[in-house]
């Protein structure tokens, strides 16, 4: 196996470079050694462009000849997604902010549907009884009871709501406020493995 490689320098690597690794990588005459020394280069490469030639690599009938290539793959992913500044420290940890506010999101909606449903219940139970009432076969207070109930749900609807939209009102200026632009393009679910202290 080719020899591990420490954190490589992005300013150290031109266009012309990383069109000779798309080259070699896609030639049938590229020895396995080389492109197994390529995929490690890439891994260690912090940049989007060798992270788009691994993934390009993937897909090519000879990526089964260097048998660690996901391994490779998902360190160049965590090399690329590593803060490297301040600023990328705090962009990246509002990234993770915005897939757990997402996350809890999710929560309050999955909490307000089923009582929605268990309101939409009530309002054909309650209209059920209101013919029972008028028939003279049940007494008001089953009704009264029902009301109350339909309206207590209904509070707990509006309220999950209004979490709801400031929540997501709250993601959304998270989301505007990173400014490193990698993270900007980053799915927030690939947070979901990333946990901090």
């Amino acid at each position: 196996m080719t020899q591990h490689q420490d954190i490589q320098d992005p300013k150290t690597y031109t266009e012309e470079d990383y069109q000779r690794f798309q080259q070699e990588l896609s030639s049938p005459l590229t020895e396995r050694e080389r492109l197994e020394e390529i995929c490690m280069t890439l891994a260690h490469l912090p940049t989007k462009e060798a992270q788009d030639l691994l993934a390009e690599f993937e897909t090519s009938e000879r990526a089964a000849e260097v048998s660690w290539l996901e391994c490779a793959m998902e360190e160049g992913e965590f090399h690329y997604m590593s803060p490297m500044n301040v600023q990328e420290e705090r962009d990246y940890l509002a990234l993770k902010m915005v897939q757990e506010m997402w996350d809890e999101t999710i929560e309050l909606e999955i909490k307000r549907d089923e009582l929605q449903l268990e309101l939409d219940k009530r309002e054909i139970e309650h209209e059920a009884v209101q013919v029972l009432v008028a028939a003279g076969e049940l007494d008001n207070t089953i009704a009264s009871a029902l009301h109350d109930l339909k309206i207590m749900l209904s509070g707990q609807i509006a309220e999950l709501n209004d979490q709801i939209s400031t929540k997501e009102k709250i993601y959304e200026q998270i989301k505007r406020s990173i400014k490193t632009e990698r993270y900007r393009t980053i799915d927030p679910f690939a947070m979901r493995h990333v946990h901090f202290c």
